[in-house]
């Protein structure tokens, strides 16, 4: 049942598979050596290897194949904006390949539609899979145990902890009431089908209600935070005592180290 249930970012699955057991530090590190390796390179190669890695984890984590294609078909919008982008606009002194009405696309702009699509499914599907087999109290704890040496040169750790930890939580949240709200201007008449310039004007009537729903409840969750006692920069304790035993250990080494090894052989 969970395995057909909607995905989307920032919404944790409490299953029961070998990245749901482990630690959220031991995936934190890696996906952070991923990220910035990631803008380095200029291989394809790497990012297709990855993510490719990615994919098989999120189905090994106990999400079925149809239910990743279904979730993240919305994401290919933007994934096809950023493609058609690069095509119109970018590395236009390079060579033509065809013409259509009289406009030239070129290798380069192809090259380059290919190689940000790419980066732009990798950074979402890292983002997928450790939000899916972490909760936002583990991914919150594992970030500011990371950046607990930051706190001598005056950095608000335990803040940035908290911040990351609302913002994960309100995802899904905020798609919810996105839908009731959806949902509740069908039935008063407003009509999102036709063309994309009318889904866009009436796309209006969803998103301000959202928005301002939005502010009220950051509104209210700072009042309820002030109620409790809560002060920015205080100490703070942990709920959870997490463990970074062996078989974090040998993940985290061992990823960065697959990691690294692609990098050096992909490296362009």
């Amino acid at each position: 049942m969970l395995g057909n249930a909607p995905m989307m970012l920032g919404q944790y699955r409490p299953l029961d598979s070998y990245l749901h057991r482990l630690d959220a530090r031991a995936k934190l590190g890696p996906v952070f050596l991923v990220m910035v390796l990631s803008l380095l390179t200029g291989s394809m190669l790497f990012y297709v290897v990855l993510l490719t890695g990615l994919l098989i984890a999120l189905l090994t984590s106990g999400v079925g194949w149809a239910t990743v294609a279904r979730n993240l078909r919305p994401l290919m919008i933007l994934v096809i904006i950023t493609f058609l982008y690069h095509i119109i606009f970018t590395a236009r002194d390079t060579r033509p390949l065809f013409t259509v009405f009289g406009f030239a696309f070129t290798e380069g702009g192809f090259d380059k539609a290919a190689f940000f699509s790419l980066r732009l499914l990798l950074f979402v599907a890292i983002a997928f899979l450790v939000t899916l087999t972490s909760s936002p109290s583990e991914l919150s704890e594992g970030l500011t145990k990371m950046l607990r040496p930051l706190e001598k040169l005056k950095v608000p750790v335990s803040d940035l902890g908290l911040i990351m930890f609302i913002a994960i939580r309100f995802i899904p949240i905020l798609y919810g009431e996105f839908v009731t709200i959806r949902n509740a201007q069908s039935i008063r008449g407003v009509s999102f089908s036709g063309g994309w310039i009318r889904r866009l004007r009436q796309s209006t009537s969803v998103i301000v209600p959202v928005l301002l729903g939005a502010i009220s409840r950051a509104d209210d969750l700072a009042l309820a935070m002030e109620a409790r006692g809560y002060r920015s920069g205080q100490p703070r304790t942990f709920f959870s005592r997490l463990h970074f035993g062996a078989s974090a250990w040998t993940f985290m080494l061992v990823t960065s180290a697959a990691v690294g090894a692609l990098f050096w052989v992909t490296y362009q």
